[in-house]
């Protein structure tokens, strides 16, 4: 019940028993007198002077009664007064805290008038992303922050908005700043009192930024489909939980299975496994997963065809908050052509492995990108080098001191030369014992598309023994020349002279000489004879 209600209700009250109190006291008082006063006069002045006791009787109760209920009245009238002086004093600190708050706040907020669209309020926040001022908003309708081509979409949307009673911005529209950039926008609005009219509060978002991301997300996904389906690469989920599995589209393609006919079930992906490598389905597998959050398996399937083609799966792995296992996301790699090449390198290793041992040649199989090289059993065999104890720059550290600087100069400008295929050099080579033997080097660059020595295989042979052989066949050489010389020149001097000498004794012709003398010629030639013979034969041994 109301004050209004109770004030009525009391002052129906003091009305009701001033009457029936009032009837009852002159009736009884009257009553009484003349049942007691039989003197008329008397009576009447008692009557007239029991009315003046009875006015001042309920004038002084009046008064109580009525200074009571207007000091209560008073009282009630102050704190309805008190309280609405509250209220107001309320209403403006609102008021204040929300001007306060719509000022500072950092996201852009506006009021406008839902009728003429007229701006009638901005914060900070939208002067400072839209570059216009506060006074330059008072001036502007929605219309100005808006393109022109956009405007005939704002005025149909006003339109509908006339009729309905509603406006909605449910929809990405644009909005164009002070320097003319136009930024994508979604609007939030609701009705608010101002200055004693409903107008609209409008929060704008800028999701340009977004718009952005969310365009380069959707490129970069078209790209990496494409790079996917380039190289071969294919994803996969499952969900251990819901027992759910998941393919990509490039994942059937490297199966080479049809995903409408194709069931993605633990079996059917297990026969699809070569027969040795089905371990990997193995239950127990998930435990390695306990503390490798990542694993990697190179493994082998088998076509429908029959086609044999080796992959390479990389495996994440999610847990629970009990650590437990619940999700597999994997990636899966066609490496067939990769596997096939290692297996051709394999078997060209092991060839040249074979040719290593089985040749005379110390053997070297250099990789130059990597700087890494391969030392064939020769260095063991021939030089005497253990290749257990590897060492890079075997080759390099041993050549001769007074021969190294010239080799490695023509080698590198071999290499660097990317017309040049063959090296040939022929040095002093250093043993493992520290004997020197004299070797010849020959070797064959391969290089890139680039004209860059990417890999160089060379063979070293010992020509120690041969130069030894050489050497002896040309000093044998020289002393059959020598001998050649003496018998056609030295020999024939004193040969001469003793073929004459006999010659003069036999016929005894005059000479003026004694046969003795001649004799003693004879014999000093075949001396002379005899000694060149000697050097023959010393010379041949």
């Amino acid at each position: 019940m109301g004050s209004k209600n109770i004030s009525r209700f009391s002052s129906f009250k003091i009305v009701f028993f001033y009457a029936v109190f009032s009837a009852l006291y002159i009736y009884t008082s009257d009553y009484f007198l003349a049942a007691v006063v039989p003197d008329i006069g008397l009576l009447t002045k008692l009557q007239t002077l029991k009315g003046l006791v009875f006015i001042l009787f309920t004038s002084l109760f009046l008064y109580v009664l009525v200074k009571k209920n207007i000091d209560k009245a008073i009282a009630h009238y102050q704190h309805i007064i008190d309280l609405q002086q509250q209220s107001d004093e309320q209403v403006q600190k609102s008021q204040e805290a929300y001007l306060s708050l719509f000022n500072q706040s950092p996201l852009p907020m506006f009021l406008f008038d839902n009728e003429t669209l007229q701006f009638l309020l901005v914060n900070d926040a939208t002067c400072t992303n839209y570059g216009y001022t506060k006074e330059e908003y008072a001036t502007m309708t929605l219309k100005d922050i808006r393109p022109k081509e956009d405007i005939p979409v704002l005025e149909k949307n006003i339109a509908l908005s006339s009729k309905s009673g509603i406006m909605s911005y449910n929809d990405i529209i644009r909005h164009r700043k002070k320097n003319g950039e136009i930024i994508q926008v979604k609007i939030k609005t609701t009705f608010v009192t101002f200055e004693g009219k409903q107008v609209r509060l409008a929060l704008p978002f800028d999701i340009t930024e977004e718009m952005d991301i969310q365009s380069k997300l959707i490129a970069s996904n078209a790209r990496f489909q494409v790079a996917s389906e380039i190289a071969g690469l294919g994803y996969w989920t499952h969900d251990l939980i819901n027992h759910h599995i998941q393919w990509s589209e490039e994942l059937y393609k490297i199966y080479e299975v049809d995903p409408l006919r194709f069931p993605l079930t633990i079996e059917s992906i297990k026969s699809c496994f070569h027969p040795e490598d089905r371990n990997y389905f193995n239950p127990k597998v998930l435990n390695d997963f306990e503390d490798i959050p990542i694993k990697e398996n190179e493994n082998r399937i088998i076509t429908p065809e029959g086609k044999v083609k080796w992959i390479f799966e990389r495996i994440f792995v999610s847990k629970n908050e009990e650590g437990k296992v619940t999700k597999l996301e994997g990636v899966t790699l066609d490496i067939t052509k990769r596997k096939l090449h290692e297996q051709a390198l394999q078997e060209s290793e092991e060839r040249f492995k074979i040719l290593a041992k089985a040749t005379a040649e110390a053997i070297i199989d250099w990789d130059i990108k990597n700087d890494k090289v391969v030392w064939g059993d020769g260095f063991q065999t021939l030089f005497g080098y253990d290749l257990e104890v590897y060492d890079n720059y075997l080759w390099s550290k041993n050549i001769h001191p007074e021969d190294r600087g010239q080799v490695l100069h023509d080698l590198n400008t071999t290499i660097e030369d990317p017309t040049k295929q063959y090296f040939i050099a022929q040095f002093r080579f250093l043993k493992a014992n520290r004997d020197i033997a004299f070797v010849q080097h020959k070797g064959v660059f391969i290089r890139d598309s680039n004209g860059v020595a990417v890999r160089a295989y060379a063979a070293m042979i010992d020509l120690t023994e041969s130069l030894e052989r050489m050497n002896q066949i040309e000093l044998q050489d020289k002393a059959l020349k020598d001998i050649s010389w003496t018998q056609s020149h030295v020999v024939r001097a004193p040969l001469a002279n003793l073929l004459g000498f006999i010659y003069l004794l036999e016929e005894n012709i005059e000479t003026g000489l004694s046969d003795k003398e001649i004799i003693d010629h004879i014999g000093a030639s075949a001396k002379r004879l005899d000694e060149i013979i000697r050097d023959i034969v010393s010379k041949t041994n």
